[in-house]
């Protein structure tokens, strides 16, 4: 049997020593990471950095002052009105038929009084969802059962995960003793959608796990008007077959000082550091609802392909400084700084383009676990002659 080349042994050494010495640097790093998310003094700047992409930048330059207004979905800002106004406006805006009211109030107390009774009376009709903040581990916060009773209601519950502080996800259903529970904006999309198109865009598949929004814009993308302008305004045919969304706006409208019912969403002008809540909860819900009726959907990719990449990028990462290692011997370091730039600049260029194109792919650990394993082929040389000490030890390098 013909023995391989010279070049051929190399090059066998050569891969095994990178899977070697990947295999070393993803086993380290999962233990430093481990000390670093499980250690109390890293607990802020480890929740920090969950809380930071890089794909946020994306939103600033993408949505810009001149997107277009989007007028399937209209808002309509409750400010701190009397029970006598939301029930005038929610008559009022019934009168216009509209394809669905969201209603996303929560009336604690009933007061006993014809203005109540009026409420319940409109809440309760068939194209109107009310919302209430379900809690898994204790009881939920509702409407008084008075006008809840027999309503459509969805969870306002983003998501449940309290570690995330900028909204990115939201879960279209939760399963409870059994019972599915629909999202706020995914009941208002049932109520919204005909039987057909909720069947072709195949929404519960969709939404059995959690999705990231495909934000469309801030408060000024969609048309808003507040309850005083519906109440004053003669005609509202505009309103007719549109999804309307009551809900808090600020007082006035967009204050960016008030941050009642606000959130941290991609939006937000400083994407690192601190700052203020950017976006209310009635415009989340409206660019989620604009995602499930347009069915413009983002896909993210999943733990298991992040792990495969990861460990492509090291396999290689180690493999081209371990052979880079043994050619150059002064510039080595200037090289392998140069070089993880350009890997990194290419990654996040391709993480945009990917992101364009609706596909979400989380690159800042692929980047990270990569630099590391190419830093830690010093550390694997040092291993090598130390073992050579020991007994003899093939290996690439010397």
């Amino acid at each position: 049997m013909k023995k391989p080349s010279k070049k051929k042994r190399k090059n066998l050494l050569l891969v095994r020593d990178g899977l070697v010495n990947t295999v070393l640097s993803l086993f380290t790093c999962y233990l430093l990471s481990l000390l670093f998310l499980n250690t109390s003094f890293f607990n802020p700047l480890s929740k920090a950095l969950k809380d930071f992409s890089f794909l946020d930048v994306y939103y600033a330059e993408r949505l810009a002052p001149k997107t277009s207004v989007n007028t399937d979905i209209i808002l309509v800002n409750i400010e701190h009105q009397s029970r006598e106004h939301l029930a005038l406006v929610l008559q009022k805006i019934q009168q216009s038929q509209p394809k669905v009211i969201g209603f996303d109030v929560i009336l604690k107390a009933f007061e006993k009084t014809k203005t109540d009774t009026l409420l319940a009376q409109l809440l309760k009709s068939k194209n109107v969802v009310q919302t209430y903040i379900f809690q898994p581990d204790s009881s939920n916060t509702n409407s008084h059962p008075f006008f809840k009773s027999k309503a459509i209601r969805g969870f306002a519950n983003f998501n449940f995960n309290p570690d995330y502080g900028v909204i990115r996800e939201f879960t279209g259903f939760y399963e409870s003793e059994g019972e599915m529970l629909p999202a706020f904006s995914a009941a208002m999309a049932r109520q919204y959608l005909s039987e057909d198109q909720w069947n072709s865009k195949e929404l519960d598949a969709k939404l059995e796990n959690s999705r990231v929004i495909n934000y469309q814009g801030d408060l000024d993308h969609f048309m808003n008007f507040t309850a005083s302008q519906i109440i004053e305004l003669e005609e509202l045919s505009l309103l007719k077959d549109k999804a309307v969304i009551l809900g808090y706006l600020g007082s006035p409208t967009g204050n960016s000082f008030d941050i009642e019912d606000k959130h941290f969403t991609p939006l937000n002008s400083i994407t690192a550091g601190k700052s203020v809540p950017d976006m209310y909860g009635a415009v989340i819900h409206a660019n989620i609802l604009s995602m499930l009726i347009s069915d413009r959907f983002m896909y993210k990719i999943s733990n298991f392909w992040m792990i495969v990449l990861m460990f492509i990028c090291s396999f290689i990462a180690s493999v081209y400084f371990i052979w880079l290692n043994k050619r150059l011997k002064i510039s080595y370091r200037t090289v392998r700084k140069a070089v993880i730039l350009v890997f990194s600049i290419l990654l996040m260029w391709i993480a945009l383009l990917l992101f364009k194109s609706g596909i979400v792919l989380k690159i800042a650990p692929i980047i990270l676990v990569t630099v590391f394993s190419a830093g830690f082929v010093k550390y694997y040389k040092h291993l090598i002659r130390y073992i050579k000490t020991k007994r003899k030890f093939k290996s690439y390098l010397k």
